[in-house]
């Protein structure tokens, strides 16, 4: 539903040849670690798309150093590192998501020209309910530190493998948090209080965003419920929802990415991708 805080601007790229692939660009999550997307970059890469895949700012850091670094960032300055990057391409890209790499996804969109948007999971917008049980205890004991929006919050393991991914080989989930970052508290302070953040950094006008939308998200997801998703591409005139039964939260590697690409594939062949 389109609203009067801002007026729309579509952003709908102009139609490419059949044979001319679209840059991805690839944006990761809470935690992530550059490398977080090699799996699925190399997919996209057999596809023929040139793929893009930075960290966002200071999650190339060690965890400490980083910890120091990005306690106070915004989810405002993690989209401008990526609209910077998008506006020095060839061409409009697809933006690929994932958790607060999809509400990040999102925020990028209506302010750049791109060619399509697939949110895995994504993390929700102002506005959309997201106190469901597993997600308060996922995130209780970060939100219990007096000020957690001015300290960096720090990944814990069982919190970590019982949110994200529970029915993942343990061995995978121990070789990703090895190589987990610390999150901002600030970023973290414009998703869950909204309300009361002035800048409404989480503000996502669905309105200026006409580009075909895919969002997909897992059935056992615990860390982001599925009805966020859904209510996600609802929003959208171009969304479409994929729901994965029996799949949690991993979706760009592990059980998660052999399920994500076929769906992208139909979508992509859907609408000229």
């Amino acid at each position: 539903m389109a609203t009067a805080e801002t007026p729309a601007s579509p952003n709908s790229s102009p139609s490419s040849s059949p044979s001319f692939k679209a840059p991805v660009v690839l944006v990761a999550g809470t935690f992530c670690y550059p490398e977080v997307f090699d799996d699925m970059k190399q997919e996209f890469e057999a596809r023929g798309h040139q793929v893009y895949a930075p960290p966002l700012r200071h999650h190339d850091l060690p965890l400490l150093e980083g910890a120091l670094a990005m306690k106070e960032t915004s989810l405002l300055d993690y989209r401008d590192d990526f609209i910077e990057l998008i506006k020095g391409l060839d061409a409009p890209p697809v933006i690929v998501g994932w958790s607060m790499g999809g509400l990040i996804a999102q925020l990028i969109a209506q302010d750049v020209e791109h060619k399509a948007l697939m949110l895995l999971s994504p993390a929700p917008a102002a506005g959309i309910f997201a106190a469901y049980p597993s997600m308060v205890r996922t995130f209780q004991h970060h939100f219990s530190r007096w000020g957690f929006w001015r300290k960096p919050l720090m990944p814990e393991w069982e919190s970590f493998v019982w949110s994200t991914g529970h029915l993942q080989d343990e061995q995978l989930m121990r070789d990703a948090f090895v190589q987990l970052k610390a999150e901002s508290g600030k970023a973290y302070f414009e998703m869950s209080m909204w309300f009361f953040d002035k800048k409404r950094a989480s503000k996502v006008y669905p309105e200026r965003i006409q580009t075909p939308v895919l969002v997909i998200a897992g059935t056992d997801d615990r860390i982001v419920r599925t009805p966020i998703s859904k209510t996600t591409a609802m929003r959208f005139q171009q969304g479409k929802f994929v729901e994965l039964y029996r799949q949690d939260h991993m979706l760009v590697t592990g059980t998660g990415l052999p399920r994500v690409m076929p769906e992208f594939d139909r979508w992509a062949d859907d609408n000229n991708l």
